[in-house]
């Protein structure tokens, strides 16, 4: 059997699994991070935070007030949905009742990040559904990193890398050295400031 999340794999694996060790570490690696980054995105909703991309467009109609991409990632429907349905076709998939989905989205995004990560063995190993989680998982983390990415790093690793290439779509975020594992060689980052436009 071959793994169910990437087409890097040339060999079948020695076990049964749906996810190679690649694929499970890279999952694993993503959930631990999704909560903080959705913390992190809240210093993005404002038009004009965190960004400086190119000249200034015609603006025919008033902006919204907030920036809807990060809007839609931040509400119902966004981060929280899709690490939701995750875990509930999991445990549906065991036999287990549905999860519970009580508190603020924030609580609700760590929970089933969570939930996700404490059963990884199994998914990677017995759910059918573990590939489409795992390429999920990476689309949604490379949406909100791109939005989290600074300006200037967006624009090198577009220049370095043609658009096929996934590479420049999963660099890290400048704040991401908060959320490497540990054992990283990553040097703390100073907070972002912001110059004040009068």
């Amino acid at each position: 059997m071959r793994c169910t999340a990437c087409s890097a794999c040339t060999a079948p694996l020695d076990t049964a699994a749906q996810l190679c060790t690649a694929c499970t570490r890279g999952l694993d690696t993503r959930l631990a991070e999704l909560p903080s980054q959705y913390l992190l995105l809240a210093d993005h909703l404002r038009p004009g935070a965190a960004r400086s991309d190119g000249p200034v467009d015609l603006v025919r109609e008033a902006p919204l007030p907030v920036r809807e991409d990060v809007l839609t990632l931040r509400t119902e429907g966004g981060i929280v949905s899709v690490l939701e349905e995750w875990p509930a076709a999991m445990q549906d998939a065991r036999g287990w009742g549905s999860p519970v989905r009580a508190g603020s989205i924030e609580r609700r995004v760590l929970t089933a990040a969570r939930g996700l990560r404490l059963n990884l063995g199994w998914i990677a190993t017995e759910f059918t559904g573990a590939g489409a989680l795992a390429q999920e998982i990476r689309h949604l983390t490379a949406e909100v990193r791109s939005i989290l990415a600074p300006p200037a790093k967006r624009a090198a690793a577009s220049a370095a890398a043609p658009l096929s290439s996934t590479t420049a779509r999963y660099a890290a975020p400048r704040s991401a050295s908060r959320l490497t594992p540990s054992g990283s060689s990553a040097e703390p980052v100073a907070p972002n400031t912001r110059r004040r436009v009068g």
